[in-house]
Protein backbone atom coordinates (compact mmCIF):
# COMPACT_ATOMS: atom_id res chain seq x y z
CA UNK A 1 0.00 0.00 0.00
CA UNK A 2 1.43 3.36 -1.04
CA UNK A 3 1.04 6.18 1.45
CA UNK A 4 3.76 8.65 0.44
CA UNK A 5 2.83 12.32 0.53
CA UNK A 6 5.93 13.30 -1.46
CA UNK A 7 6.36 12.83 -5.19
CA UNK A 8 9.55 11.28 -6.48
CA UNK A 9 10.40 14.41 -8.50
CA UNK A 10 10.08 16.76 -5.55
CA UNK A 11 12.02 14.40 -3.32
CA UNK A 12 14.91 14.12 -5.79
CA UNK A 13 15.02 17.89 -6.16
CA UNK A 14 15.14 18.60 -2.42
CA UNK A 15 17.23 15.83 -0.87
CA UNK A 16 20.95 15.84 -0.19
CA UNK A 17 22.47 12.44 -0.96
CA UNK A 18 25.04 10.70 1.17
CA UNK A 19 27.90 8.73 -0.33
CA UNK A 20 26.95 5.23 -1.37
CA UNK A 21 23.24 5.92 -1.82
CA UNK A 22 21.35 6.18 -5.09
CA UNK A 23 21.92 9.37 -7.06
CA UNK A 24 18.98 11.26 -8.55
CA UNK A 25 19.96 10.24 -12.08
CA UNK A 26 20.13 6.56 -11.12
CA UNK A 27 16.67 6.70 -9.57
CA UNK A 28 15.23 8.56 -12.55
CA UNK A 29 16.66 5.96 -14.94
CA UNK A 30 15.29 3.04 -12.93
CA UNK A 31 11.94 4.77 -12.52
CA UNK A 32 11.68 5.24 -16.29
CA UNK A 33 12.62 1.61 -16.92
CA UNK A 34 9.94 0.39 -14.49
CA UNK A 35 7.21 2.63 -15.85
CA UNK A 36 7.21 5.17 -13.03
CA UNK A 37 6.90 2.69 -10.16
CA UNK A 38 9.82 3.81 -7.98
CA UNK A 39 8.23 5.42 -4.93
CA UNK A 40 9.50 7.58 -2.08
CA UNK A 41 9.35 5.55 1.14
CA UNK A 42 8.13 7.33 4.24
CA UNK A 43 8.25 5.86 7.76
CA UNK A 44 5.15 4.01 8.94
CA UNK A 45 4.19 6.59 11.59
CA UNK A 46 4.67 9.60 9.28
CA UNK A 47 0.89 10.52 9.11
CA UNK A 48 0.93 11.42 12.81
CA UNK A 49 3.69 14.01 12.44
CA UNK A 50 3.42 17.59 11.17
CA UNK A 51 7.18 17.85 10.63
CA UNK A 52 9.16 15.55 8.34
CA UNK A 53 12.95 15.73 8.14
CA UNK A 54 12.84 19.11 9.85
CA UNK A 55 10.38 20.65 7.39
CA UNK A 56 6.67 21.39 7.79
CA UNK A 57 4.56 18.53 6.46
CA UNK A 58 0.88 17.76 6.42
CA UNK A 59 -0.46 15.69 9.30
CA UNK A 60 -3.26 13.29 8.37
CA UNK A 61 -5.47 13.01 11.46
CA UNK A 62 -7.64 10.21 10.05
CA UNK A 63 -4.72 8.05 8.97
CA UNK A 64 -2.97 8.74 12.26
CA UNK A 65 -6.02 7.63 14.24
CA UNK A 66 -6.21 4.36 12.32
CA UNK A 67 -2.49 3.84 12.74
CA UNK A 68 -2.72 4.45 16.49
CA UNK A 69 -5.61 1.99 16.79
CA UNK A 70 -3.69 -0.70 14.91
CA UNK A 71 -0.12 0.16 15.87
CA UNK A 72 0.47 -3.27 17.44
CA UNK A 73 -1.21 -5.24 14.63
CA UNK A 74 1.15 -7.26 12.41
CA UNK A 75 -1.63 -7.76 9.85
CA UNK A 76 -2.10 -4.01 9.51
CA UNK A 77 1.62 -3.32 9.26
CA UNK A 78 2.10 -5.98 6.59
CA UNK A 79 0.19 -3.74 4.14
CA UNK A 80 2.86 -1.02 4.15
CA UNK A 81 6.31 -1.08 2.62
CA UNK A 82 7.62 1.32 5.27
CA UNK A 83 6.31 -0.67 8.25
CA UNK A 84 8.52 -2.97 10.30
CA UNK A 85 7.19 -5.35 12.90
CA UNK A 86 9.87 -4.32 15.39
CA UNK A 87 10.95 -0.71 15.34
CA UNK A 88 14.65 -1.14 16.08
CA UNK A 89 14.81 -1.83 12.34
CA UNK A 90 13.34 1.56 11.46
CA UNK A 91 15.25 3.88 13.79
CA UNK A 92 18.90 4.83 13.51
CA UNK A 93 19.88 3.55 16.92
CA UNK A 94 23.45 4.90 16.75
CA UNK A 95 22.21 8.47 16.44
CA UNK A 96 23.66 10.22 19.49
CA UNK A 97 20.78 12.69 19.82
CA UNK A 98 18.18 9.91 19.49
CA UNK A 99 16.22 11.96 16.96
CA UNK A 100 16.79 9.96 13.75
CA UNK A 101 13.54 8.04 14.02
CA UNK A 102 9.80 8.29 13.47
CA UNK A 103 8.15 6.35 16.28
CA UNK A 104 5.06 6.37 18.43
CA UNK A 105 4.96 5.13 22.01
CA UNK A 106 4.16 1.42 21.63
CA UNK A 107 2.74 1.32 25.16
CA UNK A 108 0.38 4.21 24.36
CA UNK A 109 0.31 5.15 20.65
CA UNK A 110 -1.91 8.16 21.48
CA UNK A 111 0.80 9.71 23.67
CA UNK A 112 1.32 13.09 21.98
CA UNK A 113 4.80 13.43 23.48
CA UNK A 114 6.04 11.11 20.74
CA UNK A 115 4.83 13.21 17.80
CA UNK A 116 3.46 16.63 18.78
CA UNK A 117 6.03 19.25 17.65
CA UNK A 118 8.52 16.44 16.90
CA UNK A 119 10.17 15.84 13.54
CA UNK A 120 9.55 12.48 11.89
CA UNK A 121 12.99 11.58 10.57
CA UNK A 122 13.85 8.82 8.13
CA UNK A 123 15.99 6.79 10.50
CA UNK A 124 17.03 3.48 8.98
CA UNK A 125 14.05 3.28 6.62
CA UNK A 126 15.19 3.06 2.97
CA UNK A 127 14.71 6.15 0.84
CA UNK A 128 12.79 4.45 -1.99
CA UNK A 129 10.92 1.29 -2.78
CA UNK A 130 9.63 -0.71 -5.71
CA UNK A 131 6.63 -2.96 -5.27
CA UNK A 132 7.94 -6.03 -7.07
CA UNK A 133 5.35 -7.47 -9.44
CA UNK A 134 7.50 -9.99 -11.26
CA UNK A 135 11.08 -11.18 -11.63
CA UNK A 136 11.89 -8.54 -14.22
CA UNK A 137 11.47 -5.77 -11.64
CA UNK A 138 14.25 -7.34 -9.59
CA UNK A 139 16.42 -7.95 -12.67
CA UNK A 140 16.26 -4.26 -13.58
CA UNK A 141 16.87 -3.09 -10.02
CA UNK A 142 20.01 -5.22 -9.75
CA UNK A 143 21.25 -4.07 -13.14
CA UNK A 144 20.80 -0.41 -12.30
CA UNK A 145 22.39 -0.85 -8.87
CA UNK A 146 25.34 -2.61 -10.48
CA UNK A 147 26.04 0.37 -12.72
CA UNK A 148 26.29 2.88 -9.88
CA UNK A 149 26.66 1.16 -6.54
CA UNK A 150 23.29 2.03 -5.06
CA UNK A 151 22.29 0.03 -1.98
CA UNK A 152 19.49 -2.54 -2.15
CA UNK A 153 17.48 -4.33 0.51
CA UNK A 154 14.74 -6.95 0.15
CA UNK A 155 11.62 -6.89 2.31
CA UNK A 156 8.46 -8.94 2.55
CA UNK A 157 6.87 -8.84 6.00
CA UNK A 158 9.49 -6.89 7.95
CA UNK A 159 9.76 -9.44 10.77
CA UNK A 160 13.56 -9.35 10.94
CA UNK A 161 15.20 -8.51 14.25
CA UNK A 162 18.54 -7.99 12.44
CA UNK A 163 17.93 -4.99 10.15
CA UNK A 164 17.97 -7.29 7.10
CA UNK A 165 15.39 -5.25 5.21
CA UNK A 166 16.15 -1.73 6.39
CA UNK A 167 19.09 0.48 5.47
CA UNK A 168 19.49 4.23 5.30
CA UNK A 169 19.59 5.58 1.74
CA UNK A 170 18.79 2.23 0.11
CA UNK A 171 16.21 1.14 -2.44
CA UNK A 172 13.84 -1.48 -1.06
CA UNK A 173 12.51 -4.31 -3.22
CA UNK A 174 9.16 -5.11 -1.58
CA UNK A 175 7.88 -8.59 -2.43
CA UNK A 176 4.55 -8.67 -0.58
CA UNK A 177 2.51 -8.61 -3.82
CA UNK A 178 4.03 -11.86 -5.14
CA UNK A 179 1.04 -13.85 -3.96
CA UNK A 180 0.96 -17.05 -6.03
CA UNK A 181 0.18 -20.42 -4.39
CA UNK A 182 0.30 -23.67 -6.36
CA UNK A 183 -0.29 -27.24 -5.19
CA UNK A 184 1.48 -30.02 -7.10
CA UNK A 185 1.54 -33.53 -5.69
CA UNK A 186 3.97 -34.73 -8.38
CA UNK A 187 6.39 -31.83 -8.59
CA UNK A 188 9.70 -32.54 -10.37
CA UNK A 189 12.44 -29.97 -9.69
CA UNK A 190 13.62 -28.40 -12.94
CA UNK A 191 16.44 -30.37 -14.50
CA UNK A 192 15.99 -33.39 -12.22
CA UNK A 193 15.06 -36.94 -13.32
CA UNK A 194 11.37 -37.49 -14.10
CA UNK A 195 11.05 -39.93 -11.22
CA UNK A 196 12.23 -37.36 -8.66
CA UNK A 197 8.72 -36.30 -7.60
CA UNK A 198 7.60 -34.48 -4.49
CA UNK A 199 4.27 -33.57 -2.94
CA UNK A 200 4.61 -29.77 -2.80
CA UNK A 201 3.25 -26.28 -2.49
CA UNK A 202 4.98 -23.42 -4.32
CA UNK A 203 4.58 -20.05 -2.62
CA UNK A 204 5.30 -16.64 -4.08
CA UNK A 205 7.71 -14.51 -2.10
CA UNK A 206 4.89 -12.37 -0.69
CA UNK A 207 2.86 -15.23 0.77
CA UNK A 208 2.92 -15.42 4.56
CA UNK A 209 2.62 -18.45 6.80
CA UNK A 210 -1.00 -17.87 7.74
CA UNK A 211 -1.97 -17.73 4.07
CA UNK A 212 0.10 -20.81 3.27
CA UNK A 213 -1.37 -22.81 6.18
CA UNK A 214 -4.93 -22.04 5.09
CA UNK A 215 -4.15 -22.94 1.47
CA UNK A 216 -2.49 -26.20 2.49
CA UNK A 217 -5.44 -27.19 4.67
CA UNK A 218 -7.89 -26.53 1.85
CA UNK A 219 -5.80 -28.86 -0.30
CA UNK A 220 -5.62 -31.61 2.35
CA UNK A 221 -1.97 -30.94 3.11
CA UNK A 222 0.18 -29.93 6.07
CA UNK A 223 2.88 -27.33 5.46
CA UNK A 224 5.76 -26.32 7.69
CA UNK A 225 6.16 -22.61 8.43
CA UNK A 226 6.60 -20.14 11.29
CA UNK A 227 4.34 -19.64 14.32
CA UNK A 228 3.46 -16.04 13.56
CA UNK A 229 0.95 -15.90 10.69
CA UNK A 230 2.50 -12.81 9.09
CA UNK A 231 6.03 -14.20 8.67
CA UNK A 232 6.86 -14.79 5.00
CA UNK A 233 7.27 -18.33 3.67
CA UNK A 234 10.08 -17.64 1.21
CA UNK A 235 12.22 -14.96 2.83
CA UNK A 236 14.46 -14.78 5.87
CA UNK A 237 12.52 -17.50 7.69
CA UNK A 238 13.43 -20.36 5.35
CA UNK A 239 16.68 -18.83 4.10
CA UNK A 240 18.06 -18.71 7.65
CA UNK A 241 16.88 -22.25 8.42
CA UNK A 242 13.27 -21.71 9.48
CA UNK A 243 12.05 -23.36 12.68
CA UNK A 244 8.51 -24.54 13.37
CA UNK A 245 6.58 -26.13 16.20
CA UNK A 246 6.65 -29.29 14.06
CA UNK A 247 10.40 -29.17 13.41
CA UNK A 248 11.15 -31.86 16.00
CA UNK A 249 9.55 -34.40 13.67
CA UNK A 250 9.39 -32.74 10.24
CA UNK A 251 12.66 -30.79 10.16
CA UNK A 252 13.46 -27.17 9.49
CA UNK A 253 11.98 -25.13 6.68
CA UNK A 254 15.32 -25.36 4.87
CA UNK A 255 15.11 -29.16 5.02
CA UNK A 256 11.79 -29.18 3.20
CA UNK A 257 12.33 -26.69 0.39
CA UNK A 258 13.08 -28.42 -2.93
CA UNK A 259 13.41 -25.45 -5.29
CA UNK A 260 13.82 -21.68 -5.41
CA UNK A 261 13.21 -19.30 -8.26
CA UNK A 262 15.60 -16.43 -7.60
CA UNK A 263 16.98 -13.31 -9.23
CA UNK A 264 20.66 -13.15 -8.29
CA UNK A 265 22.47 -9.80 -7.90
CA UNK A 266 24.27 -10.31 -11.21
CA UNK A 267 20.88 -9.64 -12.80
CA UNK A 268 19.95 -13.17 -13.85
CA UNK A 269 16.78 -15.14 -13.18
CA UNK A 270 17.73 -18.62 -12.02
CA UNK A 271 16.16 -21.83 -10.78
CA UNK A 272 18.05 -23.38 -7.88
CA UNK A 273 17.58 -26.97 -6.76
CA UNK A 274 19.76 -30.01 -6.27
CA UNK A 275 20.06 -30.47 -10.05
CA UNK A 276 20.49 -26.86 -11.21
CA UNK A 277 22.65 -24.22 -9.53
CA UNK A 278 23.14 -26.67 -6.68
CA UNK A 279 25.63 -24.42 -4.90
CA UNK A 280 23.12 -21.57 -4.83
CA UNK A 281 20.40 -23.95 -3.66
CA UNK A 282 22.60 -25.07 -0.79
CA UNK A 283 23.38 -21.46 0.17
CA UNK A 284 19.72 -20.40 0.12
CA UNK A 285 18.90 -23.27 2.49
CA UNK A 286 20.33 -21.64 5.60
CA UNK A 287 22.87 -19.02 4.51
CA UNK A 288 20.60 -16.07 5.17
CA UNK A 289 17.90 -13.90 3.62
CA UNK A 290 18.62 -10.76 1.63
CA UNK A 291 22.06 -12.12 0.75
CA UNK A 292 22.14 -14.30 -2.36
CA UNK A 293 19.31 -12.74 -4.35
CA UNK A 294 15.62 -11.98 -4.43
CA UNK A 295 13.61 -15.18 -4.14
CA UNK A 296 10.57 -14.97 -6.42
CA UNK A 297 9.04 -18.20 -5.13
CA UNK A 298 9.96 -21.32 -3.19
CA UNK A 299 8.66 -24.87 -3.45
CA UNK A 300 8.20 -26.90 -0.26
CA UNK A 301 7.50 -30.56 0.47
CA UNK A 302 4.22 -31.03 2.32
CA UNK A 303 2.67 -33.81 4.35
CA UNK A 304 -0.90 -35.12 4.16
CA UNK A 305 -3.52 -33.37 6.29
CA UNK A 306 -3.28 -35.28 9.56
CA UNK A 307 -4.30 -35.15 13.23
CA UNK A 308 -1.82 -33.78 15.79
CA UNK A 309 -1.67 -34.26 19.53
CA UNK A 310 -1.82 -31.04 21.56
CA UNK A 311 -0.87 -30.36 25.18
CA UNK A 312 -1.72 -27.06 26.86
CA UNK A 313 -0.51 -27.03 30.47
CA UNK A 314 -0.09 -24.16 32.96
CA UNK A 315 0.67 -23.29 36.57
CA UNK A 316 0.16 -20.05 38.47
CA UNK A 317 2.56 -17.41 37.12
CA UNK A 318 2.53 -15.61 40.46
CA UNK A 319 4.02 -18.52 42.42
CA UNK A 320 7.75 -18.58 41.71
CA UNK A 321 8.28 -22.00 43.31
CA UNK A 322 5.59 -23.47 41.09
CA UNK A 323 7.01 -21.78 37.99
CA UNK A 324 10.50 -23.07 38.71
CA UNK A 325 9.21 -26.55 39.51
CA UNK A 326 7.34 -26.53 36.22
CA UNK A 327 10.47 -25.46 34.32
CA UNK A 328 12.51 -28.10 36.14
CA UNK A 329 10.00 -30.76 35.11
CA UNK A 330 10.21 -29.60 31.50
CA UNK A 331 14.01 -29.80 31.58
CA UNK A 332 13.91 -33.30 33.06
CA UNK A 333 11.36 -34.40 30.45
CA UNK A 334 12.94 -32.69 27.45
CA UNK A 335 14.66 -35.71 25.88
CA UNK A 336 11.68 -38.03 26.29
CA UNK A 337 9.32 -35.44 24.87
CA UNK A 338 11.61 -34.85 21.89
CA UNK A 339 11.68 -38.58 21.15
CA UNK A 340 7.88 -38.45 20.97
CA UNK A 341 8.09 -35.55 18.53
CA UNK A 342 6.75 -32.79 20.79
CA UNK A 343 7.56 -29.21 19.86
CA UNK A 344 6.04 -25.87 20.73
CA UNK A 345 6.60 -23.01 23.12
CA UNK A 346 7.36 -22.66 26.81
CA UNK A 347 6.11 -19.43 28.39
CA UNK A 348 7.66 -19.93 31.83
CA UNK A 349 4.49 -20.98 33.64
CA UNK A 350 2.82 -22.67 30.67
CA UNK A 351 3.36 -24.66 27.51
CA UNK A 352 1.58 -25.19 24.24
CA UNK A 353 3.06 -28.32 22.66
CA UNK A 354 2.05 -30.48 19.73
CA UNK A 355 3.29 -33.54 17.91
CA UNK A 356 2.29 -35.06 14.57
CA UNK A 357 3.97 -38.30 15.70
CA UNK A 358 1.14 -39.18 18.12
CA UNK A 359 -2.47 -39.43 17.00
CA UNK A 360 -3.91 -41.42 19.92
CA UNK A 361 -5.31 -39.47 22.86
CA UNK A 362 -4.33 -42.18 25.34
CA UNK A 363 -0.78 -42.23 24.01
CA UNK A 364 -0.57 -38.43 24.09
CA UNK A 365 -1.69 -38.35 27.72
CA UNK A 366 0.83 -40.98 28.63
CA UNK A 367 3.62 -39.07 26.91
CA UNK A 368 3.04 -35.80 28.80
CA UNK A 369 1.82 -37.38 32.05
CA UNK A 370 4.73 -36.11 34.15
CA UNK A 371 4.10 -32.48 33.19
CA UNK A 372 0.34 -32.77 33.60
CA UNK A 373 0.69 -34.35 37.04
CA UNK A 374 3.00 -31.56 38.24
CA UNK A 375 0.54 -28.90 37.07
CA UNK A 376 -2.51 -30.57 38.59
CA UNK A 377 -0.75 -31.29 41.88
CA UNK A 378 0.16 -27.58 42.15
CA UNK A 379 -3.23 -26.08 41.34
CA UNK A 380 -2.60 -25.69 37.63
CA UNK A 381 -4.53 -26.73 34.55
CA UNK A 382 -3.98 -29.17 31.71
CA UNK A 383 -5.70 -30.01 28.46
CA UNK A 384 -4.45 -32.81 26.24
CA UNK A 385 -6.33 -33.33 23.01
CA UNK A 386 -6.16 -34.49 19.41
CA UNK A 387 -6.69 -31.72 16.84
CA UNK A 388 -8.04 -32.98 13.51
CA UNK A 389 -5.29 -31.11 11.63
CA UNK A 390 -2.41 -28.73 12.17
CA UNK A 391 -4.56 -25.90 10.84
CA UNK A 392 -7.26 -26.66 13.40
CA UNK A 393 -4.58 -26.31 16.10
CA UNK A 394 -3.32 -23.11 14.46
CA UNK A 395 -6.80 -21.56 14.40
CA UNK A 396 -7.46 -22.35 18.06
CA UNK A 397 -4.10 -21.68 19.68
CA UNK A 398 -2.41 -19.15 17.38
CA UNK A 399 -4.96 -17.13 15.42
CA UNK A 400 -7.09 -16.94 18.54
CA UNK A 401 -4.29 -15.23 20.44
CA UNK A 402 -2.83 -11.76 20.09
CA UNK A 403 0.46 -11.06 18.35
CA UNK A 404 1.64 -7.60 19.34
CA UNK A 405 4.33 -5.76 17.42
CA UNK A 406 5.59 -2.19 17.19
CA UNK A 407 8.03 -2.47 20.09
CA UNK A 408 11.82 -2.30 19.96
CA UNK A 409 12.70 -5.88 20.86
CA UNK A 410 16.21 -7.28 20.57
CA UNK A 411 16.42 -11.04 20.85
CA UNK A 412 19.34 -12.91 22.36
CA UNK A 413 18.82 -16.65 22.02
CA UNK A 414 21.04 -19.69 21.78
CA UNK A 415 20.45 -23.25 20.63
CA UNK A 416 20.56 -25.67 23.56
CA UNK A 417 22.04 -29.06 22.55
CA UNK A 418 20.60 -32.37 23.70
CA UNK A 419 23.85 -32.99 25.61
CA UNK A 420 22.90 -30.25 28.07
CA UNK A 421 19.83 -32.28 29.06
CA UNK A 422 21.74 -35.57 29.10
CA UNK A 423 24.80 -34.48 31.13
CA UNK A 424 24.19 -34.20 34.90
CA UNK A 425 26.69 -31.39 35.50
CA UNK A 426 25.37 -29.34 32.57
CA UNK A 427 21.73 -29.84 33.44
CA UNK A 428 22.40 -28.84 37.04
CA UNK A 429 24.02 -25.56 35.89
CA UNK A 430 21.16 -24.89 33.51
CA UNK A 431 18.60 -25.44 36.27
CA UNK A 432 20.45 -23.08 38.60
CA UNK A 433 20.34 -20.45 35.88
CA UNK A 434 16.60 -20.96 35.41
CA UNK A 435 16.08 -20.72 39.16
CA UNK A 436 17.84 -17.35 39.17
CA UNK A 437 15.72 -16.10 36.26
CA UNK A 438 12.48 -17.17 37.91
CA UNK A 439 13.50 -15.78 41.32
CA UNK A 440 14.11 -12.44 39.60
CA UNK A 441 10.50 -12.50 38.37
CA UNK A 442 11.21 -13.82 34.90
CA UNK A 443 9.09 -16.23 32.87
CA UNK A 444 11.53 -17.98 30.54
CA UNK A 445 10.32 -18.11 26.94
CA UNK A 446 11.60 -21.13 25.01
CA UNK A 447 10.76 -22.22 21.47
CA UNK A 448 11.05 -26.03 21.51
CA UNK A 449 11.91 -26.29 17.83
CA UNK A 450 15.09 -28.33 17.31
CA UNK A 451 14.82 -30.95 14.51
CA UNK A 452 15.89 -33.64 16.96
CA UNK A 453 14.01 -36.59 15.45
CA UNK A 454 14.18 -35.48 11.82
CA UNK A 455 17.65 -36.88 11.19
CA UNK A 456 18.57 -34.83 8.11
CA UNK A 457 22.03 -35.08 6.61
CA UNK A 458 24.00 -32.03 7.74
CA UNK A 459 25.55 -31.43 4.30
CA UNK A 460 22.22 -31.03 2.51
CA UNK A 461 21.67 -27.51 3.79
CA UNK A 462 23.84 -24.62 4.94
CA UNK A 463 22.08 -24.11 8.29
CA UNK A 464 24.15 -23.62 11.42
CA UNK A 465 25.22 -27.24 12.22
CA UNK A 466 24.27 -26.78 15.89
CA UNK A 467 20.64 -27.10 14.83
CA UNK A 468 21.09 -30.83 14.25
CA UNK A 469 21.62 -31.59 17.93
CA UNK A 470 19.45 -28.84 19.43
CA UNK A 471 16.30 -29.33 21.50
CA UNK A 472 15.52 -25.82 22.71
CA UNK A 473 16.15 -22.25 21.62
CA UNK A 474 16.59 -20.33 24.85
CA UNK A 475 17.52 -16.77 25.67
CA UNK A 476 16.84 -13.50 27.40
CA UNK A 477 15.35 -10.81 25.16
CA UNK A 478 16.08 -7.14 25.69
CA UNK A 479 14.25 -4.00 24.65
CA UNK A 480 14.69 -0.33 23.95
CA UNK A 481 11.91 2.23 24.20
CA UNK A 482 10.74 4.86 21.73
CA UNK A 483 12.31 7.60 23.84
CA UNK A 484 15.44 5.81 25.06
CA UNK A 485 18.65 7.83 25.11
CA UNK A 486 21.78 6.65 23.37
CA UNK A 487 23.39 5.87 26.74
CA UNK A 488 20.37 3.79 27.75
CA UNK A 489 20.55 1.80 24.52
CA UNK A 490 24.27 1.27 25.01
CA UNK A 491 23.68 -0.02 28.55
CA UNK A 492 21.14 -2.54 27.21
CA UNK A 493 23.67 -3.81 24.66
CA UNK A 494 26.38 -4.17 27.31
CA UNK A 495 24.01 -6.26 29.42
CA UNK A 496 23.16 -8.36 26.36
CA UNK A 497 26.84 -9.09 25.82
CA UNK A 498 27.11 -10.26 29.42
CA UNK A 499 24.09 -12.52 28.99
CA UNK A 500 25.40 -13.90 25.70
CA UNK A 501 28.65 -14.94 27.38
CA UNK A 502 26.62 -16.68 30.10
CA UNK A 503 24.47 -18.51 27.52
CA UNK A 504 27.55 -19.73 25.68
CA UNK A 505 28.96 -21.05 28.95
CA UNK A 506 25.69 -22.86 29.75
CA UNK A 507 25.35 -24.50 26.33
CA UNK A 508 28.69 -25.94 25.13
CA UNK A 509 28.41 -27.20 21.58
CA UNK A 510 25.49 -24.91 20.81
CA UNK A 511 25.15 -22.13 18.29
CA UNK A 512 22.82 -19.26 17.42
CA UNK A 513 19.81 -18.99 15.13
CA UNK A 514 20.69 -15.81 13.28
CA UNK A 515 17.06 -14.67 12.97
CA UNK A 516 16.71 -14.56 16.75
CA UNK A 517 20.26 -14.06 17.99
CA UNK A 518 22.13 -11.20 19.61
CA UNK A 519 22.78 -8.81 16.68
CA UNK A 520 25.94 -7.57 18.41
CA UNK A 521 27.48 -10.99 19.00
CA UNK A 522 31.26 -10.52 18.60
CA UNK A 523 31.70 -14.10 17.36
CA UNK A 524 28.87 -13.85 14.82
CA UNK A 525 30.50 -15.76 11.95
CA UNK A 526 30.91 -18.82 14.13
CA UNK A 527 27.72 -18.39 16.12
CA UNK A 528 25.34 -17.67 13.23
CA UNK A 529 26.86 -19.84 10.52
CA UNK A 530 29.53 -22.15 11.91
CA UNK A 531 31.62 -24.28 9.55
CA UNK A 532 29.60 -23.44 6.38
CA UNK A 533 30.65 -19.77 6.50
CA UNK A 534 33.69 -19.98 4.21
CA UNK A 535 31.84 -21.92 1.51
CA UNK A 536 28.90 -19.54 1.79
CA UNK A 537 31.25 -16.59 1.28
CA UNK A 538 32.64 -18.13 -1.92
CA UNK A 539 29.09 -18.63 -3.24
CA UNK A 540 28.16 -15.08 -2.24
CA UNK A 541 31.10 -13.70 -4.21
CA UNK A 542 30.16 -15.83 -7.23
CA UNK A 543 26.58 -14.60 -7.52
CA UNK A 544 27.02 -11.11 -6.03
CA UNK A 545 30.53 -10.08 -7.14
CA UNK A 546 29.74 -6.37 -6.74
CA UNK A 547 28.38 -6.82 -3.21
CA UNK A 548 25.02 -5.24 -4.02
CA UNK A 549 23.22 -6.99 -1.16
CA UNK A 550 24.63 -6.06 2.23
CA UNK A 551 22.79 -6.65 5.48
CA UNK A 552 23.93 -6.57 9.09
CA UNK A 553 26.34 -9.47 9.73
CA UNK A 554 25.10 -11.41 6.73
CA UNK A 555 27.52 -13.44 4.61
CA UNK A 556 30.19 -11.10 3.27
CA UNK A 557 29.62 -8.37 5.86
CA UNK A 558 32.80 -6.48 6.73
CA UNK A 559 34.02 -4.11 9.41
CA UNK A 560 33.87 -1.32 6.82
CA UNK A 561 30.19 -2.09 6.19
CA UNK A 562 29.55 -1.87 9.93
CA UNK A 563 30.83 1.71 10.02
CA UNK A 564 28.01 2.78 7.68
CA UNK A 565 25.25 0.99 9.60
CA UNK A 566 22.71 2.43 12.01
CA UNK A 567 24.01 -0.20 14.43
CA UNK A 568 27.63 1.00 14.08
CA UNK A 569 27.91 2.44 17.59
CA UNK A 570 27.20 -0.97 19.13
CA UNK A 571 29.61 -3.02 17.05
CA UNK A 572 32.39 -4.34 19.29
CA UNK A 573 30.73 -3.22 22.53
CA UNK A 574 31.76 -5.40 25.46
CA UNK A 575 29.88 -6.29 28.62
Amino acid sequence: MARSTITLCSFLASTAFAAGTWTPSQIRDLNQTLGGRVQVLEPFARPCFSIYEGRPAGRDADECRELQDKYASPTFRSQFAGAYMYEESSMCASNASSTDKCLLDAANPRDEAAYRGVSCNQGNVPAYYVEVRDANDAVEAFRHAGRGGGRLVIKNSGHSFQEDSSQKGALMLWTRRLQSLVRDDKFVPEGCPAGDTHDTITAGAGVNCGEAYAFADRHNATMLCAYSPTVGVSGGWVQNGGHSVMSTTLGLGADRVVQFTVVTPDGRLRVANRCKNADLFWALRGGGGGTFGLVVDSTHRVEPRMPVAVASVAVDAGNRDHVYGFMETLVDSALDLARDGWGGHIYGNSIVYLTPAIQSLARARQSVDRIVRFAEEHGGSANVSIAPSFYAFFEEYVLGGAFSVGTLNILNTRLVPATVFATPALVARFKRHLRDVVDAGGLPYVPVVGPYMYGAATDGTSVQPAWRTALWEYGNPAAWTWNSTFDERLAVVRDMQRQTAELVSLTPGGGTYRNEGNPFNPDWRHEYYGAPYDRLLRIKNKYDPAGLLKCWKCIGWTDEDAKQSCYSAFDGVKA
